[in-house]
This record gives C-alpha cells, sequence and structure tokens, in this order.
C-alpha cells in the first residue's frame, strides 16, 4: 500500500523550441525525480502555466508564437509561478532585465546539465517547493520527512539528530561551529557546547550502525563537518 504520505513530485515545464535540447534537459530531469513536461511555442506554454501552475519554469526567451519574457512577466505576477530564463542572450543588460522581471534565476546557453540541475534544486528549495532527498554518497536525507538512510537502512534518527546531520550535509565541505549549529537546530544564542557533543555522540552511534563511522570529522576546538 502506497504511503499516504509520500508527496508528488515537484511539476517542471520547460519552454524551449530547440527540440533536441528541451527534450535532452527533460530526460535529465526526469532522472533527477522530476515531473516534467515539454512546450516548444509561447503561447500553447502560457496556456499551460495557466492551467496547471507548475512548481517551476524553465524559459527559453526567443520562442515562436509569444516571447518568453512576456511569457515569464505573466507567470510571475498572475500566476505566482517561478522561472529560470534559459537563452542564449548573454549580455549583462540581458539578465538584469529578466530579473528585474521577478525571475528566479538566468542560465546562458549552451546548456550545462548538471549546472541546471543545482539551479533547479536551489530555486525548489527556496521557494518551498517539496524537498527532494539529500544525497551523500549512499546516505539519503529526506528534510520534509525527518527520514535519513544509508543504502535502504534507515538510521532511526531523532528530529534533532536529524536535523544536525542536515545541516552538516547541506553544508558538506565547510566546518560548522557548535555556536552555528546551536542557532541553527535549536534556536538558541547561548553557546552551550555539551548540548551539541551529547546528540552529535548519538548521531554518531547510529551512523557507526549502519557503517559511516567516519562521516562526520570533528576538527578540535572549532566544529564538525562532512568531507
Amino acid at each position: 500500500m502506497p504511503n499516504s504520505s509520500t508527496k508528488p513530485k515537484p511539476r517542471i515545464l520547460v519552454v524551449d523550441d530547440e527540440v533536441g535540447l528541451a527534450t535532452e534537459i527533460s530526460v535529465a530531469l526526469r532522472a533527477a525525480g522530476y515531473s516534467t513536461r515539454v512546450e516548444t511555442e509561447g503561447t500553447a506554454a502560457l496556456k499551460m502555466i495557466e492551467a496547471t501552475r507548475p512548481e517551476l519554469v524553465l524559459l527559453d526567451i526567443m520562442l515562436p508564437g509569444m516571447d518568453g519574457v512576456s511569457i515569464g512577466r505573466k507567470a510571475v505576477n498572475d500566476y505566482n509561478v517561478p522561472v529560470i530564463f534559459m537563452t542564449a542572450l548573454d549580455s549583462l543588460e540581458n539578465k538584469v532585465e529578466g530579473l528585474n522581471l521577478g525571475a528566479d534565476d538566468y542560465v546562458t546557453k549552451p546548456i550545462l546539465i548538471g549546472e541546471l540541475l543545482l539551479r533547479v534544486r536551489a530555486v525548489l528549495r527556496r521557494t518551498g517547493a517539496i524537498a527532494l532527498p539529500l544525497q551523500v554518497g549512499d546516505l539519503e536525507l529526506v528534510e520534509d520527512e525527518y527520514r535519513a538512510s544509508n543504502a535502504g537502512v534507515d538510521l532511526g534518527l531523532t528530529k534533532t539528530e536529524f536535523r544536525l546531520l542536515a545541516e552538516l550535509a547541506n553544508a558538506r565541505g565547510r566546518v560548522l561551529t557548535k555556536n552555528f549549529l546551536l542557532t541553527q537546530v535549536w534556536g538558541y544564542d547561548a553557546y552551550e557546547p555539551n548540548l551539541v557533543e551529547v546528540h552529535m555522540s548519538s548521531l554518531r552511534k547510529k551512523l557507526n550502525a549502519v557503517e559511516l563511522p567516519d562521516l562526520i570529522t570533528t576538527k578540535r576546538g572549532i566544529g564538525y563537518l562532512i568531507k
């Protein structure tokens, strides 16, 4: 029986009259866990935005039927739909114009699919769309469910342990101080390192149980990081 708490995939509308590129982007987005639809003509794209209100539109500027700037303006102002412009127009003036319309991002062609996926994820997280699992190797964090698993094995974390791990995973490669973690996880301004240390110890025991003993590194006197 399906889990009733499972949320639908974020819906992304890809609008570009280059059919090959639009298809390539759509395939990559689906592989990354999104639901997609492709439109190659401006007027049809706007009708689709109005009818379905997707979580995000990836929008070319130069389109047949109706230009992307006009579509983007209506998507943002009339339907409150986030937009990332994709275009060969790479001057500073073009970028400023697009962002001034209220677009969330502006990507120039040729499109680098890996970079585009990162930008898509950033916008969806920023706009409060359904959270996608955060991956660190085989470790997967589902942030809106406070669920962490390694290679499919659930870690059984408390919410506090999950928040600690998620902060470190989101900032991987950077050291997070105990004071920063207190503020982010507990909301405390006071410096109480023992609170962090106690929960970190419990978290590490659960990581050890799923063969991740070295995931979190301690920088003595500073804080913690995931490399």
